[in-house]
This record gives structure tokens, C-alpha cells and sequence, in this order.
């Protein structure tokens, strides 16, 4: 073995294509520069949250040509192209979500123990799990993902009420009413 392969796919949420081309470019040069042949470097998968995919692949191409880039045999939009697969998650649109989008996130929470944003991270799994796994489940069969959690807690506040119902009908945790406001599901102290 070369010592290369520990990952075979690298999933995150992309809203504006900077974290895009980080990840993609920062891994394709690291594993090129260290020896790895095309094989061996991890698939990166950015789930478009808000634009499509063509947007994405042109905007990190032109973040990769702002950066200086150059590579003896092919252009930053080629390279891009060949180190990135850019996947449609925005499901009905930027910061709109479903109720099966919500659920997700919800039970992801409680289930592990890691809280995903409705917008961004929450988005980005939901849709890789089920439209992109499950399209080509022996893909990933056996194989390392990391998703690669990019934060955006923000983006629960907007969503609070609608994750409050969906976490109320799947855990008996009751929220605590420590500011005296009196909420429906919540136990006073």
C-alpha cells in the first residue's frame, strides 16, 4: 500500500463556494504533492445548498485562477472539475426547508449527539444520504466519508419552532421555562 486511501469521500455543505475550494483544492494538491496518483485521492463532494451546480464549479475555478494556480497539463476549471462533484442539495431553496429535512436534523441530534443546521450542514447530509448514497449505494459501501461538519448554528433560530414540534413528538426531554415566559412543552422551575 502507498499509505494513501484513509478517506475515499469528503462531504460538506457549500453556500458561496469559498469552503468548496478550500476542501477540494487543499486536498487534490496535498495527496499530488505527496505522490498520490488520481485514484488514491478522496472523492469531495460539495452539496450546493443555494445556487447549482455549474455556478459552483465555475466560482472555485475562479477562486483557484485568483489564488495563482497552475498545474502543467490542464487549466483550474478542468482541475475543479476533476478533484470536485458538486451535488444539487438546496432542496426547495436557500434557508427553506421541508418537514423530512427538519425531522433529519432533529434525529440526528438526539440520535448522536451532534446538532446540524437546517441550513447548511443539516441540508448537506440529508440530501448526501438520500439522494446521493442511495443513487449508488455499493459507491459507498464499506468505504471511509467524512462529512465534514462546517458549523451554521445560526441557522437554527430561524427554524426553532418547527424543530421544538418535531423534537417534542420524539423525546420525552422536556424544555426547562427559565426565563418565566410559559411555553406550551416547557416545565416551569
Amino acid at each position: 500500500s502507498s499509505g494513501f486511501g484513509y478517506l475515499d469521500h469528503v462531504v460538506f455543505a457549500c453556500g458561496s463556494g469559498g469552503t468548496a475550494a478550500g476542501i477540494a483544492l487543499g486536498i487534490a494538491l496535498a495527496y499530488l504533492h505527496a505522490g498520490a496518483d488520481s485514484a488514491e485521492i478522496p472523492i469531495v463532494h460539495a452539496m450546493g445548498v443555494c445556487d447549482d451546480p455549474e455556478y459552483f464549479y465555475d466560482y472555485v475555478a475562479k477562486i483557484a485562477d485568483e489564488m495563482g494556480f497552475t498545474h502543467s497539463s490542464m487549466d483550474a476549471g478542468e482541475f475543479v472539475r476533476q478533484h470536485l462533484v458538486v451535488h444539487q442539495a438546496k432542496g426547495l431553496g436557500y434557508a427553506a426547508s421541508t418537514p423530512e429535512e427538519l425531522d433529519f436534523v432533529s434525529k440526528f441530534a438526539v440520535e448522536t449527539g451532534v446538532v446540524l443546521d437546517p441550513v447548511y450542514s443539516g441540508k448537506a447530509l440529508y440530501h448526501f444520504l438520500t439522494q446521493v448514497v442511495q443513487e449508488d449505494s455499493d459507491e459507498y459501501q464499506g468505504k471511509n466519508v467524512l462529512f465534514w461538519h462546517t458549523g451554521g448554528a445560526l441557522g437554527l433560530y430561524d427554524k426553532g419552532e418547527a424543530l421544538v414540534d418535531t423534537l417534542n413528538q420524539i423525546s420525552p426531554v422536556k424544555r426547562l421555562d427559565v426565563y418565566g415566559k410559559g411555553g406550551k412543552d416547557e416545565v416551569k422551575i
